[in-house]
């Protein structure tokens, strides 16, 4: 599958949404189209190959619209700035010529404001040609494709107003509402005004991310060095990093030795060093040393961008609930053109008043019923909650993961790596057989060399500080999360579990080594077998420090009304300890990979839901088994997590975020569904059985959208 992202131009409200994803989804090879009302993007999955970038936009333009690849967020903020532009000198205009027709509708009983039919054509003109001619147009575009959106209620409505009024110029007896054409675009161009700028408070998460990364690079040639732009630099090109720079792109040190800043990335505070031979990220920011570096990774490849990336497909889901405002807002334009028409209709037939009174009706029906407070509800809560999580370094992948956090009954822990630090310190060394200690750790070592448990990074860090040279290994065999066996030096060796030492052919733990074995489990000690040739050889005491943040974690998270239980494949003493110490309210241990997988199932099967916490490595079956897998994971390869939420900087604390933020941004969700639909229920008798203003009604219609963006901006000052 290839993901391409689109920016979309002129989409104003859900039915425009709506109509753009339906034609995407019609060209052929298009798997998947979402569009984004709140980022004005539409996020597309298509077949290899079988999909070019003119097809589909070409399929935006027959839906009334104009897209083009997205490329980066700063094009998204131009399109911004593009709109601010638009609609910013429109909205100081229309104050201008607005405040008097405001003030003639306000006090017009007043001698004051009393302004001849022609005076008020001199204000409203310009505001419905000029301030109203992107609603205008936008209308006369899609009524071409025989099609309708929010413009067109605003541009109708205004019309008739407008056009409704001009007879009393010649004497007619008619009402005028030149000053609800005026107030009603005027109020609208603020509202979008004022929309834009929200949804650009909202988005700029993302562009903290994007900023991380220079935008130049000091690029080596030949004898001299030159500054190009960061999408000129090329996979094995020579860069120089100055003190205090950001790193333009992923690679590895050439010269120089220092340290570096990847907090933002991995979490840790402390600047990592780097000396030849290192590997250097895009947006890590460079110590007080030069260094030089070769490019490995550049655009679209490298971490920093895989972040962004993840992100922006976050933003662009849609989580299940959005469907069924997707589904109203389809068909809510046609309806209410329709009832516009039933409500011209019955003041005139039933209601037996003249013209113009029902006209104001009418008006006033096409203008309050606008959809665009539905339309935003559900994705600008999506952008806002998401880009909150990634400013906390917390990866949200899918929007979905919002609505499935809310139901979770139980949060599993995965214990080395999660409540402990996972950096497990090699303490002893018990020699059974006829060997060195020496030798033992280089037949361990040369055996663990392929695996990722902690554990053996816990002895391959011993053999680094001793410069031990590791011998080859042959037919090597890994059982994940028990042990690993191979020829080394022409002999069977094999380290790992107790139980797994002993499942092998012949080998057999003597009385003494299994006491021992308990002894250090009784000390809260984790313990590995090494068997040479079939006979237990060695005993490898580890222990791995708890979190600090650990106990405080489970607290927080027994408040939000969760239980936690904890999985491990120590033995039950180690396992006991550790629980006991953080509050877990069940522990199971002795569980390989599989065992966590079928444990997570026996939950799901009473009715639970729910969350695995682990390191996204021997827990990626379980975390993708459970209904919600939140991975401990670094920055450099977030996009191989197998979590739908990803904690980059592996801070247990942010497991009580992800979970908070997630629940808030639902809650705001169904605050802003609850407002829309409410507003529309309410708003619509109001304008079809009663004498509201026009004026009154784009008062409430823009009013409601607004309402819906400060609500979902509420998510940017609440503390988690």
């Amino acid at each position: 599958m290839i993901n391409t992202i689109l920016s979309i131009e002129g989409m104003h409200c859900a039915s425009c949404a709506s109509r753009i994803e339906k034609q995407l989804n019609l060209v052929p090879g298009v798997h998947f189209a979402s569009v984004n009302l709140a980022s004005n993007k539409a996020y597309i999955q298509t077949e290899d190959h079988q999909t070019d970038l003119p097809a589909l936009e070409q399929a935006v333009h027959e839906a009334g619209y104009a897209a083009h690849r997205y490329i980066s967020n700063e094009h998204a903020h131009k399109a911004y700035d593009e709109h601010e532009t638009r609609f910013g000198w429109r909205l100081i205009l229309g104050g201008f010529l607005a405040l008097p027709l405001l003030a003639h509708h306000v006090f017009m009983n007043s001698a004051l404001f009393q302004f001849s039919p022609w005076i008020q054509l001199c204000f409203a003109a310009p505001l419905y040609f000029v301030v109203g001619w992107p609603f205008h147009q936008s209308t006369l575009k899609l009524l071409l494709k025989h099609q309708v959106s929010m413009d067109t209620l605003i541009s109708l409505g205004t019309s008739v107003a407008f056009f409704g009024s001009l007879p009393a110029l010649w004497g007619w007896r008619v009402d005028l509402y030149f000053d609800a054409t005026g107030i009603i675009l005027f109020l609208v161009t603020l509202g979008r005004f004022l929309e834009n700028r929200s949804k650009q408070r909202v988005n700029r998460a993302l562009e903290q991310l994007v900023n991380l990364a220079p935008r130049t690079a000091h690029v080596r040639k030949d004898t001299h060095q030159i500054d190009l732009p960061v999408e000129m630099v090329g996979i094995g090109d020579q860069l120089c990093i100055r003190p205090g720079e950001s790193i333009p792109v992923d690679g590895e040190v050439l010269e120089g030795k220092g340290f570096v800043d990847e907090s933002f990335l991995t979490g840790e505070s402390t600047p990592v060093e780097k000396r030849p031979g290192r590997p250097l990220f895009a947006g890590t920011i460079n110590g007080t040393t030069t260094l030089i570096m070769r490019a490995e990774s550049i655009g679209a490849d490298t971490a920093l961008s895989r972040m962004i990336r993840l992100v922006e497909e976050a933003q662009g889901s849609k989580a299940p609930v959005q469907k069924m405002a997707d589904n109203v807002a389809a068909i809510f334009v046609p309806v209410v053109l329709l009832l516009a028409a039933a409500t011209l209709w019955g003041w005139l037939i039933w209601g037996k008043v003249p013209l113009t009174d029902a006209f104001q009706h009418v008006v006033a029906v096409l203008v309050i019923a606008c959809p665009c407070a539905l339309g935003l509800s559900t994705p600008i809560a999506v952008m806002a909650g998401v880009g909150l999580a990634a400013q906390k370094s917390i990866l949200i992948r899918r929007a979905e993961v919002l609505e499935k956090t809310r139901k979770i009954d139980v949060l599993v822990f995965d214990k080395t790596g999660t409540l402990t630090e996972g950096r497990p310190r090699l303490m002893d060394v018990m020699i059974t057989g006829d060997y060195s200690e020496e030798q033992l750790l280089r037949y361990a070592g040369a055996l663990e060399m392929g695996t990722n448990h902690p554990l053996a990074a816990a002895i391959l860090k011993e053999v680094m500080v001793l410069d031990l040279i590791l011998p080859k290994t042959e037919k090597v065999i890994e059982a994940p999360g028990a042990g690993v066996q191979g020829w080394v030096e022409g002999r069977l060796v094999a380290i790992g579990t107790k139980g797994y030492i002993e499942s092998l052919d012949g080998v057999v733990a003597s009385a003494q080594v299994r006491s021992n074995v308990e002894a250090y489990r009784q000390g809260g000690q984790t313990v590995s077998l090494m068997a040479i040739d079939q006979k237990i050889a060695a005993i490898f005491v580890m222990e791995d420090a708890l979190r600090a943040e650990s106990k405080e974690v489970v607290t927080r998270l027994k408040k939000l009304g969760l239980q936690v239980h904890l999985l491990t494949g120590d033995g039950e003493v180690v396992a006991r300890r550790v629980a006991d110490r953080v509050g877990a309210d069940e522990v199971k241990s002795n569980v390989l990979p599989e065992g966590k997988v079928q444990y997570i199932k026996e939950l799901q099967s009473r009715g639970l839901k729910v969350a695995m916490v682990g390191d996204g490595y021997n827990d990626a079956a379980a975390l993708t088994t459970a209904d919600l897998g939140i991975a401990m994971g670094s920055g450099t390869d977030v996009a191989k997590e197998a979590g739908d939420i990803v904690l980059v900087q592996g801070d247990l604390l942010k497991v009580v975020e992800a979970i908070q933020i997630s629940r808030a941004t639902f809650n705001i969700i169904w605050q802003n569904l609850f407002w829309a639909f409410s507003y529309n229920l309410l708003a619509l008798p109001l304008a079809i059985f009663t004498q509201i203003s026009p004026s009154l009604a784009a008062g409430a219609m823009a009013l409601s959208s607004l309402t819906v963006v400060l609500n979902t901006l509420r998510l940017f000052g609440k503390k988690f």
